[in-house]
C-alpha cells in the first residue's frame, strides 16, 4: 500500500499534492523513487526534517502508533493505514496524542468512498428502510494462498500483525458496519485456522448484537469462489449490496402496518425496487485504487485545515478495532464480550498469544 500511495502522488493523480520523500527500512523498496529525485531514507525522523505538510503511514501494524504520534507532535497532518493500531489500549493513547496536536489525523478507510455504501448510509439515516431488524455480512472474497503468507514473516502472525483475517482484511467491512449502524453492544465469535500454515485465524463466524437486532458476520480468506454480500433488512425495506451492484426494496406499507391490517391470510404489500451500480468511477478505482480517493480528500482537508473533509477521522479507527479485539477475546475466553471491555485484559491476552507464538506453539 505504501508503494501504491507513493506512486499515486508521484504520478500526479492526487490534485494539490506532491511527493517529496519516501521512507522504508528496506532500501531496495525506495530505489525507484530515488531515481525520480525523491528524497529517500530509512529513518522516518529524517522525513520530518524535510518539513512536509502531510505524511502517510503504511508500515506494519505495530509501528502505526509510534510513528503517527511522532509526526502529530511535530504538527504534521497524518494519515495512517488501517488498522489504527493493534490494540484498543494503544489506539486510545494515539487518539489522545492526536487531540493535543493542531494537525489533522485521518485513517485510510477507502471503502467509505464506495458509492453503494454511501447510498446505503443515506437510506438508513433517512429512515427509508425503517427500523433495522436483521443484518448479514458475508466476506469471503479476500482469498489468500499459502504463497501470500510466505512472502513476509509478519503476515498472519500475532507478533508481526496482531492477528489475521480480521485485523488485516476485514477491518474494512467492520468499519463499514460501524459507519452504517453504529457501535454494537456485544460480540460472540469463533475464529479458526483452515488449510494454511499460519498461527492466526483465516475463518470467522460472529454474532454481533445491537439494540433491537443482531448481525451475523462471516468471513474467510480460504474460500473459492468468494463473495462480499451485505444485507440489511428493516421494517420498511431491505438493502442488498454484492459485487459491484446494489438493490434496495422500499415497502409501500411498513411490516407493522401490514401485520395490523391483515385480517386473514399471510399478509403482504407491494414494494418499489431500485438498483444502483458502482458506476463509471469503477474504472478509475480499479486502476488507481479507492485509496486515491482518500488521499484526495486528505489533501483537500489539509489545504483548508478542515477536519470535516476527511474521509474518516483517525479516532474513528477505534470503532472497528474495538470489535476486532472483542472477537479475538471472545474466541480466547469462550465468552460473549460486552462493549466496552477491559483494554488491559485484551492487551494481556494478546501478549500471551505472542509469547506462545515465539515459543513455537501453534493453535
Amino acid at each position: 500500500m505504501g508503494k501504491r500511495h507513493a506512486l499515486n502522488l508521484l504520478k500526479g493523480r492526487v490534485k494539490g499534492a506532491k511527493l517529496i520523500a519516501v521512507c522504508d527500512t528496506d532500501c531496495e523498496k525506495t530505489r525507484y523513487f530515488a531515481g525520480k529525485k525523491v528524497f529517500c531514507t530509512a529513518d522516518y525522523r529524517e522525513v520530518a526534517a524535510k518539513k512536509p505538510d502531510c505524511v502517510i503511514i503504511a508500515t506494519e501494524h505495530y509501528k502505526h502508533a509510534e510513528i503517527a504520534s511522532y509526526f502529530l507532535e511535530k504538527g504534521i497532518h497524518t494519515l495512517v493505514e488501517k488498522p489504527l493500531t493493534v490494540t484498543v489500549k494503544e489506539g486510545r493513547k494515539l487518539v489522545a496524542d492526536s487531540r493535543k496536536s493542531k494537525a489533522l489525523f485521518g485513517i485510510m478507510y477507502n471503502q467509505r468512498t464506495n458509492p453503494m455504501y454511501i447510498k446505503a448510509k443515506r437510506l438508513i439515516e433517512g429512515g427509508e428502510i425503517g427500523k433495522i431488524q436483521r443484518v448479514n455480512f458475508t466476506v469471503t472474497h479476500w482469498y489468500r494462498s499459502q504463497a501470500y503468507y510466505n512472502q513476509g514473516g509478519w503476515r498472519a502472525s500475532w507478533n508481526g500483525e496482531g492477528g489475521g483475517t480480521l485485523i488485516n482484511q476485514c477491518v474494512h467491512q467492520l468499519d463499514i458496519l460501524c459507519w452504517l449502524l453504529g457501535r454494537p453492544e456485544k460480540v460472540y465469535a469463533k475464529c479458526k485456522t483452515k488449510g494454511r500454515n499460519i498461527t492466526t485465524e483465516n475463518d470467522v463466524t460472529a454474532l454481533v448484537s445491537y439494540d433491537g437486532f443482531d448481525l451475523v458476520f462471516t468471513a474467510s480468506t480460504h474460500e473459492l469462489p468468494g463473495t462480499n454480500r451485505l444485507e440489511i433488512a428493516g421494517d420498511k425495506g431491505r438493502i442488498v449490496i454484492t459485487g459491484g451492484a446494489m438493490k434496495y426494496d422500499l415497502l409501500r406499507l411498513s411490516e407493522p402496518e401490514v401485520n395490523a391490517r391483515t385480517e386473514k391470510g399471510y399478509g403482504r404489500t407491494g414494494y418499489k425496487r431500485r438498483r444502483r451500480f458502482y458506476g463509471i468511477r469503477a474504472v478509475k478505482d480499479a486502476l488507481f485504487g479507492q485509496q486515491r480517493n482518500v488521499l484526495q480528500s486528505f489533501t483537500e482537508a489539509a489545504c483548508r485545515n478542515d477536519v470535516g473533509l476527511l474521509t474518516a477521522r483517525g479516532e474513528e479507527g477505534l470503532n472497528a478495532l474495538e470489535i476486532i479485539n472483542a472477537m479475538y477475546m471472545s474466541e480466547w475466553t469462550g465468552r460473549e464480550i460486552s462493549l466496552p471491555f477491559s483494554d488491559e485484559e485484551y492487551a494481556d491476552l494478546l501478549a500471551k498469544k505472542c509469547k506462545e507464538e515465539r515459543g513455537g506453539q501453534q493453535k
